[in-house]
Order: structure tokens, then C-alpha cells, then sequence
């Protein structure tokens, strides 16, 4: 059997959704043996047993360690990328991070020491995909579909998604939001989850504070049974390479969704069948939902399509067999691995690194006992 293994920073959606849940899938149905491992917990007995490592927005100088090391043993590398990170704008609250020099040349090394490059996005599958011996691109799943959508007694309208979108909406939604709540004011509820732009506490709005657990997000958004979902997207070189789960989400609940009328929502959303697109100004977004308030026949339909759509295209069986294909495709398992001796000396530096590097930037304190207790956890795990 195969010995598959993802590493990245933590079991983020993002992990979650491009590769966790599809391999998980296929560990069940016996088709391979799988294991998910933090980055920093990565030992030379879990490298030594994989035959495929995927990285998943990798980006530290442990993980490129790790690249190298491996690539030198015989594994078939693969690279994930959901999100542009060699380009992010200067506004969201990871880029300090991700557009320092050292971070940049980490995700370069990694990708260059990879045999396949696997993207939920066709806009990255072209730009970066020719670098690779294989590139593909893949679907994100639904993993919560509902078989059938509740009835409200009034019209629930709703956003869900993380802090850095306040400024999207501010920009797009706020004029709009604001007539739409003077047109119908009782007969609708308007609802924030994750992010909090102003019209939240300009009309003290209900707001759903952001959650790192992606089941308890999701679980949230059933809860709430919201009739219309809010998508408003820039048009960007950044946002286009972007994955449409927006839409995904809001289909695996029902939701009829609108969505701006640029990538990533124009690869998957089809006007009036599963959703509305429309353009970024305010006059439009104000006719899309109050189009879908007024019109029950539209928005029924629509979320109708939406359930079918989650429940078949969109479902984890299906897309499972998708992703397994995908990341078997050029692995040769008639190549001799080589055995990976320890990774310890090469972790310690690594983290003394980080220390220094978080002690420089930031100024931060590090305690005796902190670094202590990384070390043991070393050892302990290595």
C-alpha cells in the first residue's frame, strides 16, 4: 500500500480542503495509508515511511530542509497552493509575513524541489504550473451538504468569512446594504460571521465572532439558515487566483448566494442557476438582493440547484477519486527510497533561528523555560 503524507503548519481549512479530507476518504476505503503531521513535529521515521509528501502552503526554512532531504531519498514531492502567496497584497494581515525575502525564497525551493504542483485554482495552474513535471488542478469538496433547506419566517441574509474581508465589504456592499435595510427594514435580517464592517455596528448588526475551527464555522453557517449569502470579491490579479469555496459553502447549506462577477466566482457560478453574479457598484449589488428577496421562485430554485450541486460535483466521494489520481500520477514506485536519518541538529538550528529572527523584529522576550520546553518536545519526538 501506498504511504501518503501531508505536512504544513496546522490542520487549517485550507489542509482541510486540498488534500486532508480526500485522503482521509481514501485511507478509509483501504485504497492508501495516509498521515497528516504538523510541520514542526516532523520526524525522520514519518519521512522514511512516506512514499508521497505533500506540502501544503509550505513556507518555513524547516520545510525546505525537509524538501531537500527528501527529494535526495527518492519521494515523490507534490505542492499545494489554494492562495497566490509569492503575491499577496500589502493590506492583508499575513503578508509581513509571507512577502519578507527569506519566506519568498522558501516557497521557490520547496516548489522547485517538487515533481507535481496541485492548485484549486486555473488561474495558478497556468502561471506556475509549467515548472512542475505534473501540474493539475483540483476541486475543493463539500463537506457538510444538507439534503434539504428550512423555510424562514423572514428573510435571513448573511456573510461569512475571515477578519481581512471587512475592508471588501466596506468598499463594495456598504452603500447597498444600507438601502436595502431602509427598503425592507423587519421583513429582513442581515447577519456578519468572521468579518465586522461598519455597517455592523452603524445598524448594530448581528455579528458571529471569527473561528479558527473550520467544523465549528461551518456549523455556525447551517445554524443560521440564511437564505441569501453575500460574496463580494475585488477584481485583482490576487483574488483571480483565488478558489470559488465560497460558493461551495453557501451551496452545501442551501444558500443562494451572490457573488461579484469576477474570478474565482466566474469558474463555478452560473447567473440564475446556482447563484447571481453581478458587477462591483453599489446599484447592482442593491438590484441582486432585492432581486432575490422579492422573487421566492428564483431563490428557491436556486437553492435547490445549489443542494443537487454540493451533493454530486462538489461531493467528497466524488472528488476523492479526483485528488487520488492526481497526486499518484508520475509516482513511480519502482524507484528505491533512501532512508532519512535524523532531522534533530537541523530542527534546533531552525528554531533558534525563528527566536532570533522574532527577538529582532518584534523585540519579544523569550523565556528559558520556553525554550526548554521546544527542545524536549524535539526529543521527544525525533
Amino acid at each position: 500500500m501506498i504511504n501518503v503524507l501531508i505536512i504544513s503548519h496546522s490542520l487549517i481549512p485550507s489542509v482541510l480542503l486540498c488534500g486532508h479530507s480526500q485522503l482521509n476518504y481514501q485511507k478509509s476505503n483501504n485504497k492508501i495509508d495516509y498521515k497528516f503531521v504538523e510541520a514542526g513535529m516532523v520526524t525522520s521515521e514519518v519521512l522514511s515511511w512516506s512514499d508521497i509528501i505533500i506540502f501544503i502552503r509550505s513556507e518555513s526554512r524547516f520545510e525546505k530542509y525537509i524538501s531537500n532531504v527528501c527529494k535526495k531519498a527518492n519521494k515523490h514531492l507534490i505542492y499545494v497552493l489554494d492562495d497566490d502567496l509569492l503575491n499577496l497584497p500589502d493590506y492583508l494581515s499575513s503578508s509581513s509575513y509571507y512577502l519578507r525575502k527569506d519566506i519568498q525564497n522558501n516557497i521557490k525551493d520547496i516548489m522547485n524541489n517538487c515533481d507535481t504542483f496541485l492548485t484549486s485554482s486555473p488561474v495558478m495552474l497556468e502561471k506556475y504550473g509549467k515548472q512542475f513535471n505534473h501540474a493539475y488542478q483540483i476541486h475543493e469538496p463539500s463537506l457538510n451538504a444538507i439534503d434539504h433547506k428550512d423555510d424562514n419566517d423572514i428573510i435571513r441574509i448573511g456573510f461569512a468569512g475571515s477578519i481581512d474581508r471587512a475592508q471588501d465589504i466596506n468598499e463594495i456592499l456598504q452603500d447597498a446594504l444600507e438601502k436595502i435595510i431602509d427598503k425592507y427594514k423587519d421583513s429582513i435580517e442581515i447577519e456578519f460571521m468572521g468579518a465586522r464592517p461598519d455597517i455592523v455596528d452603524k445598524y448594530n448588526l448581528e455579528y458571529i465572532p471569527y473561528t479558527n475551527s473550520y467544523e465549528e464555522y461551518t456549523n455556525v453557517i447551517q445554524k443560521r439558515n440564511w437564505d441569501i449569502g453575500l460574496a463580494p470579491m475585488p477584481e485583482s490579479q490576487f483574488h483571480a487566483c483565488k478558489y470559488f469555496n465560497k460558493y461551495v459553502e453557501y451551496a452545501s447549506f442551501g444558500i443562494a448566494g451572490i457573488y461579484s462577477d469576477v474570478k474565482p466566482y466566474t469558474f463555478g457560478v452560473k447567473d440564475k442557476y446556482n447563484g447571481l453574479l453581478t458587477d462591483n457598484n453599489s446599484d447592482d449589488w442593491y438590484k441582486a438582493i432585492s432581486r432575490l428577496v422579492d422573487d421566492t421562485n428564483l431563490r428557491k430554485n436556486i437553492q435547490n440547484n445549489c443542494i443537487k450541486e454540493a451533493k454530486t460535483i462538489y461531493s467528497l466521494e466524488t472528488l476523492s477519486d479526483d485528488y487520488l489520481q492526481k497526486v499518484l500520477s508520475g509516482y513511480d514506485n519502482t524507484t528505491p527510497r533512501i532512508k532519512i536519518n535524523t532531522l534533530a541538529p537541523f530542527r534546533i538550528i531552525t528554531i533558534f533561528e525563528q527566536l532570533l529572527y522574532k527577538i529582532k523584529e518584534h523585540k519579544l522576550y523569550f523565556p528559558i523555560w520556553l525554550i526548554k520546553k521546544i527542545f524536549s518536545k524535539i526529543s521527544k519526538h525525533e
